[in-house]
């Protein structure tokens, strides 16, 4: 933004989450996402009501420290490129996003 003071501020917070020991995030969280890939963490992803109603499962550990590529682009290949790419996963907290993975053996969807 053009407030220097919060953009400080903003920073210093995805920082301190970074130092943490355990990381909890919401879906799609930005500083969730920054925190966890300066500490090199694997949070827990807290997943939002829908309809009033508690998801089930309610949380789940993300995959890796990488954060989430919200939208992947779209480059007119019709390939499941997931599903050919060992280190490349769809976000457990959004369908349209891609992150990357440490080995395909150890993260299969």
């Amino acid at each position: 933004t053009d407030k220097k003071l919060h953009d400080q501020k903003a920073l210093a917070e995805m920082y301190l989450l970074s130092l943490t020991d355990k990381l909890v995030t919401s879906d799609s969280s930005t500083f969730g996402y920054v925190a966890q890939g300066l500490g090199g963490l694997k949070p827990w992803i807290l997943y939002k009501p829908k309809n009033h109603t508690a998801p089930n499962p309610p949380c789940v550990r993300a995959m890796s420290m990488e954060p989430c590529f919200l939208r992947a682009p779209l480059y007119g290949c019709q390939a499941k490129t997931v599903n050919i790419t060992p280190f490349v996963r769809r976000c457990e907290d959004r369908l349209t996003g891609l992150k990357l993975v440490g080995s395909a053996d150890e993260f299969l969807l």
